[in-house]
């Protein structure tokens, strides 16, 4: 399955291909949130995003028409339906997520920008992957 997003095009503009894997089929929608800095990753603040139904364990989700730059991933599955990544009482998630770079979490959150970040140069495609946890 493959899910497209569009942005602001131009002559420079980029794209990003993530590929989605370890994905309960049919159990629950993708949220995938894309940050254009590190600043807009620590407040939450998405610069794009996508909600995809899959059909399969593997998704690929394209966002087109990015500017130069570095952008981050983050995604889950919401196998509740309640539109939110599910926490246990000490706030740890409850439910399969990811980060694009395959980026792991820390012991005390989500990793840092740095860690998911990747580069989009141009108009040659940019490839990254987001295994969810189980």
């Amino acid at each position: 399955m493959l899910a497209s997003v569009c942005t602001a095009a131009g002559a420079d503009a980029g794209e990003l291909r993530a590929t989605v894997r370890n994905v309960k089929p049919q159990q629950g929608k993708l949220w995938v949130a894309l940050y254009e800095s590190a600043e807009s990753y620590k407040a939450d603040r998405r610069f794009a995003g996508q909600i995809v139904d899959p059909a399969g364990p593997e998704v690929t989700v394209l966002f087109s028409g990015l500017a130069p730059g570095r952008y981050g991933l983050a995604v889950f599955q919401d196998l509740d339906g309640d539109s939110t990544l599910g926490k246990s009482m000490l706030g740890i998630p409850t439910e399969p997520y990811g980060f694009s770079r395959d980026a792991k979490s820390g012991a005390f959150g989500p990793p840092g920008f740095d860690a998911l970040a990747v580069t989009v140069e141009g108009a040659a495609p940019t490839t990254t992957t987001a295994t969810l946890t189980d």
